[in-house]
C-alpha cells in the first residue's frame, strides 16, 4: 500500500464558469422537478473520479498556464447546452411550493484547481484504496442561504502523472444518461475545438421541455407529500443520516472486473442449475456481487437496481431528454448467507433475470412507483444492495478528451461509499469487454469479498 500523505491535495485557484454565451432569451429558466427527479430528491450526491494519464506533465504552473484556459473555455460551451447545471435547487424540501431548477443570467458552476500530493497509480488503481484518500479529489456543492449549486467540478493535477477530474451532482438534477450527455459533449467540444464550431461535434442538443413527461397517476404530488412528511417527522436529521451506513471506521472502494470469460462461465452455471434460458452480462453480474456482499456481511440482504423509463414510458421521452427518467426496481428474493457461494451466485443472479424479464410486461416498472419515495428510505436504512450507473452509458468512451489526454484510465463512483450501490461502467481497458463493478464496503468485509471474489476466478479458470 502506497504511504499516505499529511496533505492530499493544495488548491491552486478556484473560479465560476459560466455558461457562454448565455442561454437565448426564449431558454426556460426554471425546470420544475418532476415525478422521476423527486424520487432522488434526498439521494446523496453523485460523485464521480475520471483518471487521465499524461506523464508529460510538470506541475500545477503549467497546468495554470497552458491547459486550465482550455479546459474552461470548453466547459463554459458545453454549459451553454446544458445551463441547468449552473442553476440552484432549494436547501429543503419547499412547504408551499413544488422544488424547481432555477437558472439566472450570471449562474455559474464553480471550478477548484488542486495539485494532488498522493500516489496517482494508487489511486486510479483496482485494488482496494481508503477512500479517505479519494474525498479530497471531490468538490463540494456549496449552499447560500435558501439555494445550493447542484453541479461542481475539481481539476486535481498529478506532476508527471496526470490529471483528475472530480464532480459531484444533486441527483435530482438528472440521471446519469443526462449527466454522461453532459459530459460527452464536454470531451467533445475540449477534443475537437471551440472556435464556434461545436455543433460539428455536439450529436444531438439536451431537451428540457417538461411537458414529454406525462403524470396521469399523479406521482408528483404523491412524491411530495412524502418528502414533506419526512422532512417534518426528521427535522434537521434528514435522509443523509441514514445513508451514510458505511460511515465510522475506515471503508475501502475496489474495482472487480468481470470479463466476457468470466461471464460466459457464470452464464452456463446459471443455465445448468436454474431455470433461466438465459441470463444478461448485467444480471451475472449484479447477482454474483450481491452474493458476495451477503456473504461477506454474514447476513442476508435485498437487491434493487433502476431502469431506463424514457422507452417504458407512454408515449416514450426522448432520448436527449435532460433530467431524471430512472424507475425503481427491487428484487422479491433475498439472497441467504448459509447458501453455497455457487448457489448463491446462481440463484442472485436468476432473480434479477427473472425481475428484468418481468418488466417487458407494458406498464410493470410503474406498478409500485407510488412508494418509490419510501422504497429509497426503506434500502437505505436496511443496507439493501442498490445499483449505480450502467454499462450502457459508456462512460469511457464518453470522456475522451482528445491529444494529450485521451479516454481516462479508471472511471470511479465515490458516492457508492455513502449509498452502498455498486457502480457497474463498461470495461475501461482496450479489447477486455466485459463490466467492471466499484464496491465500497468496511475494511474486514471488504476483505472477505474479496476472497469471494477470488474463489470466483479460481472456479472459472
Amino acid at each position: 500500500m502506497a504511504p499516505e500523505p499529511q496533505n492530499r491535495v493544495t488548491v491552486l485557484e478556484q473560479c465560476q464558469v459560466s455558461p457562454r454565451p448565455p442561454p437565448s432569451a426564449g431558454k426556460p429558466r426554471s425546470l420544475p422537478l418532476t415525478f422521476y427527479d423527486l424520487a432522488f430528491w434526498e439521494v446523496p450526491h453523485v460523485q464521480r473520479l475520471f483518471f487521465y494519464d499524461n506523464a508529460d506533465l510538470l506541475g500545477g504552473s503549467e497546468f495554470l498556464l497552458r491547459e486550465l484556459p482550455l479546459f474552461e473555455k470548453s466547459m463554459a460551451v458545453a454549459l451553454h447546452h446544458f445551463y441547468p447545471l449552473a442553476g440552484k435547487l432549494p436547501c429543503r424540501m419547499p412547504t408551499d411550493a413544488a422544488p424547481e431548477i432555477v437558472f439566472s443570467d450570471g449562474d455559474s458552476v464553480r471550478l477548484t484547481v488542486a495539485v494532488g500530493n498522493d500516489d496517482f497509480d494508487y489511486l486510479a488503481s483496482d485494488h482496494a484504496r481508503d477512500t479517505a484518500r479519494l474525498r479530497p479529489l471531490l468538490p463540494p456543492l456549496l449552499r447560500n442561504g435558501g439555494s445550493q449549486d447542484v453541479f461542481a467540478i475539481q481539476l486535481t493535477v498529478f506532476p508527471l502523472a496526470g490529471i483528475c477530474i472530480g464532480t459531484t451532482l444533486h441527483h435530482a438534477v438528472c440521471d446519469g444518461s443526462s449527466y454522461v450527455h453532459f459530459m460527452k459533449t464536454w470531451a467533445a467540444i475540449h477534443r475537437c475545438g471551440y472556435s464556434g464550431g461545436e455543433s460539428m461535434v455536439v450529436e444531438a442538443l439536451p431537451l428540457f421541455d417538461r411537458s414529454f413527461v406525462r403524470d396521469n397517476d399523479g406521482l408528483r404530488e404523491v412524491f411530495l407529500s412524502d418528502h414533506r412528511a419526512y422532512a417534518a417527522a426528521e427535522g434537521e436529521k434528514g435522509i443523509h443520516e441514514c445513508h451514510c451506513h458505511l460511515a465510522g471506521g475506515t471503508t475501502e472502494l475496489a474495482t472487480f472486473r468481470f470479463t466476457d470469460r468470466l461471464l460466459r462461465w457464470l452464464g452456463r452455471q446459471v443455465e445448468s442449475e436454474t431455470s433461466a434460458r438465459r441470463c444478461s452480462p448485467y444480471a451475472l453480474a449484479c447477482g454474483a456481487m450481491w452474493a458476495g456482499i451477503v456473504r461477506a456481511r454474514g447476513r442476508s440482504a435485498s437487491f434493487g437496481f433502476v431502469t431506463g423509463c424514457k422507452p417504458r414510458a407512454s408515449p416514450p421521452v426522448p432520448a436527449n431528454y435532460f433530467g431524471n427518467c430512472l424507475g425503481l426496481c427491487r428484487v422479491e428474493e433475498e439472497t441467504e448467507a448459509k447458501q453455497g457461494w455457487l448457489d448463491a451466485v446462481t440463484a442472485s443472479a436468476a432473480a434479477i433475470w427473472r425481475a428484468i424479464e418481468g418488466l417487458a410486461e407494458e406498464g410493470r416498472v410503474f406498478r409500485d412507483a407510488r412508494g418509490w419515495v419510501r422504497l429509497v428510505r426503506e434500502y437505505a436504512s436496511a443496507r439493501a444492495v442498490t445499483v449505480a450507473g450502467s454499462p450502457k452509458l459508456g462512460v469511457y468512451a464518453a470522456t475522451d478528451l482528445g491529444a494529450p489526454w485521451g479516454r481516462p484510465r479508471k472511471v470511479e463512483i465515490v458516492s457508492v461509499e455513502r449509498t452502498g450501490a455498486l457502480a457497474l461502467s463498461e470495461s475501461g481497458r482496450d479489447g477486455d469487454g466485459g463490466i467492471e463493478v466499484g464496491l465500497a464496503l468496511p475494511r474486514v468485509e471488504m476483505e472477505a469479498f474479496r476472497a469471494f471474489y477470488g474463489d470466483l476466478l479460481v472456479a472459472a479458470e
